[in-house]
């Protein structure tokens, strides 16, 4: 296969103020055979990508810039890396890669694979390239660094194109400055409208940020109805973040029941022991107590104790040989679990019936839809035919339901999702790793696992992915907290966690036990951080990282009066740049003659600055 496959055109468009570069590639011919694992439409130089933008110069040499790494879905690691510097991949326990390898390519030594979107950056200069969906496969960019090319590639496995058919849309952004860049992606991505379904959740004139509570790092999967009807009424009065935040100022607030409530992963039928009246009955209370019900799910999943497993076998994705497809691997869920085959429209009718269930007879409005990258696995489909297109039809018809049929509105939460696949259907999005009531998990640490549950991974991809932001997708940075029990962070930790959520996200979600507030300690840590977000509310910031200085990152807000200092490494940081400490309002630094020393796991904010 060689790149003549596919015809390139391109045309000149104004984004922002700056021309760009819109690309199209279509099949010269119909598909002689099923497309392979990836399909090359084009590879490129810098120089080539450049002079198609139509802004000449600049130095963009792949084996000198920063490269934007972005995996493929929610938990894939997504962030700048400098030259030699790598993604890691699991050791020990392979399976683990399920969870983050791109399903199609598995970057090499050297290589950098930036899905949906990636860039090239030199010192304040932009180069992105970034996919268009127009319901074709998802488009992914491998910056080569030693050969100084980009390779464009699609994943389309078993699919056949025809003569004609576009096989992607791509944008070409040459930018001076990350606000810059930003605004003209916010502006080709405008047309898609993603954000207006999801107005319900916020407050009109305001900017949109979803927030509430949900169980999961409270309680994990341990949840029955009388813990958590406890973190119900609790909610309310005892000036908790969400209390603070949302519900004393009359905000819509989300309450989200997350795993725990079903039979088992896979088995979507209330487990009535743990909760005897039901999860309509939840529901009801919820609504009740003036929250919108959210509820959790990984549909496309199927474990070895669920009936499906036994009952409808022919139902699962296949690999060549016959055997199911493990979609991961959690001793909990019997080690390795499975996925549903979505080509089958018995499984789509199945789903279906679930997602009306949930919405239309138990009442929930907020839908957290976990593991989907399961229904974008490779394997041997019944009715064959390209994952991309069997998983848009099934996320096209599950997320259909609008509205409950009282006419209220309905939003979904994607997590472990495929981004671009799940674009036009999933406006709010997981953008990074599970968070942890810990700085790391040192055994999966150990087995170099970069999908794994963490705080530090977790504000990784939220500042890696923070361009995202109201651009692409409303940005889920998982949980804040608050807690000082069953808490491992340290004060500074949470403080960091915190505002990085806040600052470079756009959903506001906490899990501390209501009924264990403590006024002395939590009331005070929770007085000040919703002061501080106060501060940052309606203010966008650009993170970016110290040269020099491995997960070091300065943000400056646009309009340049606001400024911080991240230090997510283990020592003390000397960061260059005026930091002067009667405009601290979070100071977490120590001046030593000229230089301005930032704590480890810290982070320090500055407002009332001139301006840039």
């Amino acid at each position: 296969m060689t790149p003549t496959r596919f015809e390139r055109t391109s045309r000149s468009e104004r984004f922002a103020g700056i021309d760009c570069a819109v690309l199209e590639y279509r099949a010269r011919e119909g598909s002689a055979d099923p497309e392979p694992r990836m399909s090359l439409l084009e590879e490129l130089s810098p120089a080539d990508l450049v002079r198609l933008a139509g802004d000449p110069g600049g130095d963009f040499d792949p084996r000198e810039a920063f490269i934007l790494g972005n995996g493929w879905q929610s938990w894939s690691p997504g962030w700048e890396l400098a030259p030699g510097e790598a993604m890691e991949r699991a050791r020990f326990v392979r399976r683990l890669n399920v969870f983050t390898d791109h399903p199609g390519l598995v970057p090499r030594r050297g290589e950098v694979l930036a899905s949906f979107l990636g860039y090239v950056r030199s010192g304040d200069e932009y180069l992105a390239l970034a996919s268009l969906p127009q319901g074709g496969p998802p488009v992914s960019f491998l910056f080569r660094r030693r050969k100084g090319s980009v390779s464009v590639l699609a994943y389309a496995e078993g699919h056949r194109f025809r003569a004609g058919d576009l096989a992607a849309r791509i944008v070409v952004v040459r930018a001076r400055g990350w606000f810059a860049l930003k605004d003209a992606l916010k502006e080709a991505y405008a047309p898609y409208d993603p954000f207006s379904r999801l107005a319900f959740l916020g407050t009109p004139g305001e900017p949109l940020v979803p927030g509430g509570y949900e169980s999961w790092y409270n309680h994990y999967a341990d949840i029955d109805e009388g813990l958590i009807l406890a973190d119900l009424r609790n909610l309310s009065g005892n000036g908790n973040l969400i209390d603070r935040l949302y519900i004393r100022p009359g905000k819509p607030t989300v309450f989200q029941v997350d795993d725990g409530w079903e039979r088992t992963v896979g088995d979507w039928r209330v487990n009535g022991t743990r909760f005897p009246r039901g999860m309509k009955d939840m529901a009801g209370r919820i609504e009740e107590a003036g929250f919108i019900p959210g509820i959790w799910l990984a549909p496309f999943l199927v474990t070895r104790f669920a009936p499906l497993y036994r009952e409808k076998p022919e139902w699962l994705l296949r690999d060549g040989g016959g055997r199911p497809v493990a979609a991961g691997w959690i001793p909990a869920w019997g080690k390795d679990f499975y996925c549903l085959d979505l080509s089958i429209p018995e499984v789509l009718s199945y789903l279906a019936d679930i997602f009306d269930r949930v919405v239309n007879d138990w009442g929930y409005r907020y839908l957290k839809l976990d593991f989907l990258y399961a229904g974008m696995l490779r394997g041997n489909r019944r009715n064959g035919g390209a994952a991309w297109v069997h998983y848009r039809k099934a996320l096209e018809r599950l997320t259909s339901i609008k509205n409950r049929r009282d006419g209220k509105p309905v939003a979904y939460l994607g997590c472990g999702a495929p981004f671009e696949a799940s674009f036009e259907f999933l406006p709010l999005m997981r953008i990074g790793a599970d968070t942890r009531e810990d700085w790391d998990w040192a055994q999966a640490r150990f087995l170099h696992y970069p999908g794994r549950p963490s705080a530090w991974l977790s504000m990784k991809d939220t500042l890696g992915r923070a361009l995202w932001d109201r651009t692409v997708f409303l940005n889920d940075p998982d949980v804040v907290f608050c807690r000082t029990r069953r808490m491992r962070l340290s004060e500074n930790e949470k403080e960091l966690v915190a505002l990085t959520a806040r600052m470079f996200a756009s959903q506001v979600m906490f899990s501390d036990d209501t009924a264990d507030f403590e006024p002395a300690t939590e009331g005070a840590f929770t007085a000040r951080i919703a002061e501080l977000y106060g501060r940052v509310s309606g203010r966008e910031f650009r993170p970016e990282r110290v040269p020099g200085l491995r997960d070091v990152y300065t943000a400056r807000s646009r309009d340049g009066r606001a400024a911080a200092v991240l230090n997510l490494s283990d020592s003390p940081a000397a960061v260059p740049g005026p930091w002067p400490a009667d405009k601290a309002v979070l100071a977490r630094f120590r001046v030593e003659g000229h230089r301005t020393v930032f704590a480890p796991r810290s982070i320090s904010l500055f407002d009332g600055l001139e301006e840039a």
